[in-house]
């Protein structure tokens, strides 16, 4: 199993560890992750304990709900981020994982999709309004507050031949590498020093361009490489997915005027959805 390239701590300084994500969604097709499922799964059940234990501390002497005659409605935006949010007749990861939230919490929660930047914008302006799954930045936390932790992703470099394990290997190999437009990746790859990179708007345009060479490589989430190609009707048994080079935790946010209440519910509740069989039944359709 390889080593993670740096603490969790290093790369998110400024989160509450007392929510400990439970899940590493790596791609199943990863030749070179070396991920078995089984351990992971065993290392969530054991992370569970310690997060319940600490959530139910935080959130002693607030009333959890989860009758449906109490549901109150709240509405949750989210963009099309695939696999996990995609639209409302596929849904995504996230999307399914939010309906378990609302079931738990007693809640009825409208989901509600929109470009990303808008789906944003509609959150930060709906008073009481949930955004997901959003990645931590210090300015987003100026305009949302986090609740908890919806899922924790790898993302690497993937091609259709040799591995790249590293920024540094990236760089060397002179591939051409794709990211999407305006990401957070692609100021990652800045940051390390890539230069030769090309930005593309879809994830659709990705996979196509790294099947047909009009790119060498593709720095993305390791399960969106799989699942688009899949989608576009080609092998994800045909990528070389390189180790992890960055890791990520996928939150569930909302407006600063959420209740708090109600954010002690949500809170809870996906407590319970991680320990929930039907959470990883989920994540299993969208990544084999």
């Amino acid at each position: 199993m390889h080593a993670l390239k740096r603490p969790i701590q290093e790369q998110f300084p400024v989160l509450d560890f007392s929510y400990t994500p439970l899940i590493i969604i790596a791609s199943q097709t990863s030749r070179t992750s070396g991920w078995d499922l089984s351990v992971l799964r065993s290392f969530a059940c054991t992370c569970v304990r310690a997060l319940v234990f600490g959530l139910g501390l935080g959130l002693a002497g607030q009333p959890v709900l989860s009758s449906p005659a109490a549901a109150e409605e709240l509405v949750a935006f989210t963009g099309y981020l695939p696999p996990l949010s995609i639209n409302e007749q596929e849904k995504g990861i996230a999307v399914e994982l939010m309906e378990l939230v609302a079931e738990e919490a007693g809640l009825d929660i409208k989901i509600r999709f929109a470009p990303w930047r808008r789906a944003q914008l509609l959150a930060e302006n709906t008073p009481g309004s949930l955004l997901f799954t959003a990645a931590y930045s210090r300015n987003r936390s100026e305009k949302f507050q986090y609740i908890a932790p919806l899922l924790y992703t790898e993302s690497a470099f993937v091609t259709l031949d040799q591995p790249l394990d590293t920024f540094e290997k990236a760089i060397e190999s002179g591939k051409v590498i794709g990211v999407h437009l305006g990401s957070q990746r692609s100021q990652i790859l800045q940051r390390f020093g890539v230069r030769n990179v090309e930005e593309i708007p879809s994830a659709e345009q990705m996979s196509v361009m790294l099947k047909t060479g009009r790119i060498d490589a593709w720095y993305t989430m390791s399960v969106r490489a799989s699942y688009m190609f899949r989608q576009q009707g080609y092998d994800p048994g045909s990528l070389v997915i390189g180790a992890p080079v960055t890791h990520g935790i996928q939150w569930l946010a909302a407006n600063k005027d959420l209740d708090p209440q109600i954010r002690g519910r949500l809170s809870a509740a996906v407590s319970r959805v991680w320990r929930d069989p039907r959470y990883w039944q989920i994540v299993d359709r969208y990544t084999h």
